[in-house]
C-alpha cells in the first residue's frame, strides 16, 4: 500500500509506536544523493522524547503507515470471523489480524519466543489502531476482535492473553 505525500503535520500509524505526528519534511544528504526524509515524533511521549527520521524510501519498510478507514477497520474484523482474507484489500492491519488469527486457531500456545513476540506486537498493534479509528478505548477495541474471533471454536489462550495485554496499554 503506497502512501500518499506526506506533509507536516499528517498522523502515522506504527504497531509498536502508535500514532505519530510529521514534524517536518526535509531534504537530506545520505551517501552522497539527497533524499526526501521524514522526522515523526509519537504523540504519547515518554521521558526519552523519541523522535524517527526516516527515509521517504523506507517509510513503509520501517512500519508506518496512514490510518485506516472505519470500512476499512469492519473489514478487517469481519475477516477475523470467517477467517478469509479475498474480501479485504492488503493493508497493514490486515496482516496484524492475520498474525492473530493464524494464533488464534492453534490448539497449544506458541513455543517459539519469535512467534510469540509476534502476536504480542500484533495484538497491540491491531486493537491501538482499531481504537483509534473507532474513537474507542483500548478495552472496547480489544473486545471487538475478541468477539470477532468467537467464531474459531477455541480460541488459544496466549491469543486471548495478548488481547489483555494490550488492552491495558
Amino acid at each position: 500500500m503506497l502512501l500518499k505525500k506526506i506533509a507536516v503535520g499528517d498522523l502515522l500509524y506504527h504497531a509498536v509506536h502508535g500514532l505519530c505526528r510529521t514534524n517536518r519534511v526535509s531534504q537530506e544528504t545520505s551517501s552522497g544523493k539527497k533524499v526526501l526524509s521524514y522526522s515523526l515524533t509519537p504523540k504519547v511521549t515518554s521521558k526519552m522524547k523519541t523522535r524517527f527520521i526516516i527515509e521517504a524510501s523506507q517509510i513503509e519498510a520501517s512500519g508506518f503507515h496512514t490510518l485506516i478507514s472505519a470500512k476499512e477497520a469492519n473489514k478487517v474484523l469481519e475477516y477475523l470471523k470467517v477467517g478469509d482474507s479475498t474480501a479485504i484489500q492488503e493493508n497493514p492491519a490486515r496482516h496484524l489480524a492475520q498474525i492473530i488469527w493464524s494464533c488464534a486457531c492453534e490448539k497449544f500456545c506458541p513455543k517459539d519466543q519469535r512467534k510469540r513476540q509476534m502476536l504480542e506486537r500484533a495484538a497491540k498493534g491491531l486493537v491501538g489502531e482499531l481504537a483509534l479509528v473507532f474513537d474507542i478505548p483500548a478495552k472496547k477495541a480489544a473486545e471487538r476482535i475478541r468477539k470477532s474471533l468467537g467464531s474459531v471454536a477455541s480460541i488459544n489462550s496466549s491469543v486471548l492473553a495478548a488481547l489483555a495485554r494490550a488492552s491495558e496499554n
